[in-house]
């Protein structure tokens, strides 16, 4: 009995540890598979590390609205995709306020942290000198994102990808047109700050694609600085102070701010807020019919698509065939949501219809 009991112990002893190294090997196993992420279908491809040469990239954005939460995930989905073939993606915020000074002071940081890859939210031409100089006497691979810029490829940098934010204001203006139809009205405009290069453009942009119709924009704008809160206000202005009032148009961060405030006043119907970017929460107003459209940007595509392009330069002196990239930039409403909604698509998919 107690020979017997002693031999199917260690039996048992011998196949829980054989189940034990059998667990332990598959885990393994796919500890290997989780770090080697196949690269996002339908955008820029990593080369081949042939030198085994270590690319160290920054991706340097801000925290003030949910914009930038894709851009995030896209730079950290390419850290994903490149940490097995020598690459290494940080997101960095850059700091409180978005200027010149506060993004060439980030740059300068992440240079001084060792980085040989920066990209970096474009806040004006003033950060194309900074490009050149750490181009060319650091050697260091620079890209920019949110708005076109010339000088970032006069300079030297690798990638420019960003809306063509003209183009977007002109086609916003065109979807309110034939929202509204051929009715008489007037148009409220809410900016990040008329400083901001991008904003601006979107502004000009709009107000120009208005002209010939019958709708009249509300002075020049006001500056709600990328907040959703002082959007609400702005908006609760509008809505207050303007009886004849059908549009709101946010040019920037916060855009379901004005949505909140439309839909409080109960004036869905009467009064269209068109904003910018594919955030759950103007995708939420979508769906709930307090705001009318939103132009996306490819969010995640500028965080992701910038780290792979400057990761392709790093590693084999590669560069797009085109530095300046306008970005994928399609209008959502309430009967394309679900087509455009990132949530409801893999992940990173580039937007289409």
């Amino acid at each position: 009995m107690t020979v017997s009991f002693r031999t199917h112990a260690s039996g048992l002893r011998a196949s829980m540890l054989a189940l034990a190294s059998a667990a332990a090997l598959v885990a393994g196993t796919s500890a290997v598979l989780a770090e080697d992420m196949a690269p996002i279908a339908g955008r820029p491809e990593p080369v081949a590390n042939e030198a085994g040469t270590k690319a160290k990239i920054a991706i340097i954005g801000f925290a003030n609205n949910p914009y930038w939460v894709a851009v995030q995930k896209g730079a950290e989905t390419a850290n994903e995709v490149l940490k097995s073939r020598g690459g290494e993606v940080k997101w960095i915020v850059g700091g409180a306020n978005i200027d010149v000074p506060t993004v060439n002071q980030a740059i300068n940081a992440a240079a001084t942290q060792g980085y040989n890859g920066i990209g970096f939210f474009i806040a004006g031409e003033g950060n194309c000198a900074l490009v050149k100089k750490l181009t060319d006497e650091k050697k260091i691979s620079l890209g920019a994102y949110n708005t076109l810029f010339p000088c970032v490829e006069e300079a030297g940098g690798v990638i420019d990808y960003a809306q063509d934010q003209v183009a977007a204001g002109k086609n916003a203006a065109a979807e309110l047109i034939k929202a509204v139809g051929d009715k008489e009205g007037k148009v409220g405009i809410i900016v990040s700050q008329f400083t901001a290069p991008g904003s601006e453009q979107r502004r000009k942009g709009f107000v120009e694609g208005l002209q010939g119709s019958k709708l009249t924009v509300i002075g020049e704008g006001v500056e709600a600085k990328d907040s959703a809160g002082a959007t609400f206000a702005a908006a609760k202005d509008f809505l207050t102070s303007t009886p004849d009032l059908v549009a709101i148009y946010a040019t920037a961060g916060g855009p379901f701010g004005a949505a909140q405030a439309v839909k409080a006043a109960g004036k869905q119907d009467s009064v269209k807020v068109i904003g910018y970017d594919f955030t759950k929460e103007n995708i939420a107003a979508i769906r709930d019919g307090s705001m009318y459209g939103a132009t996306g940007q490819d969010e995640f595509g500028q965080g992701y698509n910038v780290a792979i392009a400057l990761f392709n330069n790093i590693v084999a002196q590669q560069k797009p065939a085109e530095i300046l990239q306008p970005a994928v930039s399609l209008f959502m409403t309430k009967e394309n949501v679900d087509k455009l909604d990132p949530e409801m698509q893999p992940l990173g998919a580039v937007p289409k219809l």
